[in-house]
């Protein structure tokens, strides 16, 4: 049975400098175009620093559910967050998250980290073509009316199913969703995706947490570059191209996706733990 909120020792040494130093490009990245961390945190862990994606997609819900915060914060305290769409996600999101929690529990341990890839994989082409869509088309006129109350929690079960099981989906899909359909003003878009996320966060981080998918000494590391960087993406923000940039990032969001939905190649840690066992 997993221990909870244990991080595995073979993994340990990875979760120093490297670590802050993804923290810090990917918080410049959200800083700068506020694009969702899950579509770019948890690749960038699975990747380049070999953390098993079951450790990478649990931490991230963390890491993100703390960026969030501070941003989610600064958007209250401005009155910029329209608390009733956000109880109304959230009566949908919770039941989602803890869904997806629950099927996770259902997948073998042997499979799991290759059934996350795939999920993931699916979730970031899904974000990297919402996102293009997004920032190359002119949409119609903005939405004169919210969906109902259950079409709302609708909204929200979805997106909690899909961030407990891969972390993309509120910063980058729901952002669309509510841009879409909801008559909210450029900056309650944002606020109200920001509070939403920090709190369906904090309920995916403690499922993930309780089941031993998340990795503490690795979500202080990346979170130790990760706040300066979203600081100083928010301070660079209209500095540069930003809709190029959004593209871009897109563009490779997707393309990363494209790899993820393939057989996944085993992780470092995997590797690793696979040579011990030959030893």
């Amino acid at each position: 049975m997993a221990s909870p909120f244990v991080a595995l020792p073979a993994a340990v040494p990875l979760f120093g400098p490297e670590a802050a130093l993804v923290g810090a490009a990917v918080g410049l990245l959200v800083g700068l175009t506020s694009m969702g961390a899950g579509a770019l945190l948890t690749p960038a862990l699975v990747l380049l620093l070999g953390v098993p994606p079951r450790i990478a997609v649990g931490s991230d819900v963390l890491i993100a559910g703390v960026m969030k915060l501070f941003g989610g914060g600064a958007y209250a305290v401005r009155r910029a967050v329209h608390w009733p769409t956000v109880l109304r996600l959230l009566v949908g999101s919770i039941p989602g998250a803890l869904a997806g929690l629950w099927l996770l529990r259902l997948v073998p341990e042997g499979s799991i980290d290759t059934i996350i890839s795939r999920l993931l994989g699916i979730a970031m082409l899904a974000s990297g073509a919402v996102s293009l869509i997004r920032y190359l088309r002119r949409l119609p006129d903005e939405p004169v009316s919210s969906p109902s109350a259950v079409g709302t929690a609708a909204i929200g079960f979805a997106t909690g199913l899909l961030v407990s099981i891969t972390t993309v989906g509120s910063g980058s899909i729901l952002i669309f969703v509510l841009a879409r359909f909801f008559p909210l003003r450029a900056r309650q878009l944002v606020g109200t995706d920001l509070a939403h996320a920090f709190l369906l966060s904090v309920v995916a981080a403690a499922g993930h947490g309780f089941a031993g998918r998340l990795d503490p000494a690795l979500a202080l590391a990346v979170l130790a570059g990760a706040i300066p960087g979203v600081i100083a993406g928010a301070l660079l923000a209209g500095k540069v191209p930003e809709r190029s940039l959004r593209t871009a990032l897109a563009t490779i969001v997707f393309t990363v996706g494209v790899r993820f939905t393939a057989l996944p190649s085993a992780t470092s840690h995997e590797r690793s733990v696979a040579a011990e066992v030959r030893r």
